[in-house]
């Protein structure tokens, strides 16, 4: 039976907000701290940056932990405490910011965190599925501190913005020129410095999403594809139909039937 190791203490899912309430504390229990939307300075002790969407930012219990936000932000916030000491499960978990790769694995810890959040707010943090979260967040930080050395891979911190705000609003009328005006720069240069960091343009990207969102829709439930693609942004059943099998290769009907035990 499977045991995890840190329990949750105290989760919070705050913004869009024009910063932080507190610009510094010392926490009683260790915190991370991933920003949805927006960005902001940091310091913890004596590691100090810029974190955005794909940014995960460790401070220790007892460690002041400084943050300024640039403009409106959106974040998770999690306080827990190890329940084993000394930890089996991790040799040391990071301190400061660490960058995540995989940022749709994020989203998606993100997105059962907000689901959480709306169903239990302040008492989310007593649910299993936020404590599972907290596991994968933790995975997340050990597995890119032991690479990021490795990797040595220059991030574009305003692209990071531009794929926060693309999860974020990816079924409110998301347009790549409102993006562009957001980040002040061109589209033509936010598609070509988005696709230097992710390897697709925005629209890809966003496309990409939906169709992940339409495969768990049709997986986990009996809605009809005029539904679900009212649901992920689309003008209707058909033309969901035609995008999901030309960049999928096979039908969604015969995908939902393949796929159900």
């Amino acid at each position: 039976m499977y045991t995890p190791s840190h329990e949750l203490k105290f989760y919070v899912y705050a913004g869009p907000q024009p910063g932080f309430i507190k610009p510094e504390e010392i926490h009683k229990q260790h915190v991370i701290l991933g920003v949805e939307t927006g960005a902001f300075e940091y310091g913890v002790g004596k590691h100090t940056g810029k974190a955005s969407f794909g940014d995960l930012v460790f401070v220790p219990s007892g460690v002041l932990f400084k943050r300024r936000s640039f403009g409106e932000i959106t974040f998770h916030m999690l306080n827990y405490s190890p329940m084993l000491e000394p930890d089996p499960t991790f040799d040391s978990l990071p301190v400061g910011k660490v960058t995540v790769s995989d940022v749709n694995r994020l989203s998606s810890t993100y997105a059962y965190l907000r689901k959480a959040w709306r169903e239990h707010g302040s008492e989310s943090y007593k649910t299993k599925i936020a404590n599972h979260m907290l596991m994968d967040l933790l995975h997340l930080g050990d597995m890119e501190g032991q690479y990021a050395q490795k990797r040595r891979k220059r991030t574009d911190p305003q692209m990071r913005q531009a794929a926060g705000y693309i999860h974020h609003n990816l079924f409110s009328g998301l347009t790549m020129k409102r993006i562009a005006e957001m980040l002040g720069i061109r589209q033509s240069e936010l598609t070509r410095r988005f696709r230097l960091e992710y390897g697709l343009s925005p629209k890809e990207y966003a496309t990409r999403l939906k169709l992940e969102e339409v495969k768990r829709l049709l997986l986990e439930t009996n809605y009809t594809m005029d539904a679900i693609s009212s649901m992920c942004g689309y003008e209707n059943g058909s033309y969901l139909s035609r995008v999901f099998r030309a960049k999928m290769g096979i039908n969604a009907s015969e995908f939902r039937k393949n796929s159900q035990i």
